[in-house]
């Protein structure tokens, strides 16, 4: 059974639903919910309004919504949740060093295709290593060239690296 057929889109309802896929670039991805045919579709404004700029594919979301004669829509996010990583698949480096101030970056290039890109550390040119999976971890999808982020970085074999992405510092 549909259990949109049982929601009242009289009243706003709050759903929970997963990211199928979100496009940054296209400005816009869907999110699905077990038991629902339909996909909903996410904006980047909606994103945008919860203060992202991307979401990775698989996070959890808990969201109010609008039919519209194309289908539905998602109107605002409540929450983000991150997606269930494999970590069995990727082998976990132990970094030398953790350093535990957050501090702001911005991101010089990211290609989501090889995984990685690099971020430079505001007031420095020094490059600064971000693999997709800490951003999959931060429940982000992918990065843009000149997006701001609140970084912690780690150190590991004197090469520095992104340990963990935050909300703005």
């Amino acid at each position: 059974m549909n259990k949109l057929a049982t929601l009242s889109l009289a009243q706003p309802t709050s759903q929970k639903g997963m990211v199928k896929w979100f496009d940054s670039t296209r400005g816009f991805g869907f999110v699905v919910i077990d038991g629902v045919e339909t996909d909903f579709l996410l904006h980047q404004n909606v994103l945008h309004g919860f203060g992202r700029t991307s979401i990775a594919e698989g996070s959890g979301v808990e969201f109010a919504y609008q039919s519209t004669d194309n289908g539905y829509k998602i109107t605002e996010l409540f929450s983000i949740t991150p997606p269930q990583i494999d970590v069995s698949r990727a082998p976990e480096v132990e970094p030398d060093i953790v350093f535990e101030e957050r501090v702001p970056a911005r991101v010089k290039w990211f290609d989501p295709a090889k995984g990685y890109g690099f971020v430079n550390q505001f007031g420095s040119a020094e490059d600064i290593f971000v693999g997709i999976a800490i951003l999959r971890k931060s429940m982000l999808g992918e990065l843009q060239s000149g997006d701001a982020l609140c970084i912690q970085i780690a150190e590991t074999d004197g090469r520095k690296s992104v340990f963990s992405v935050h909300d703005w510092c």
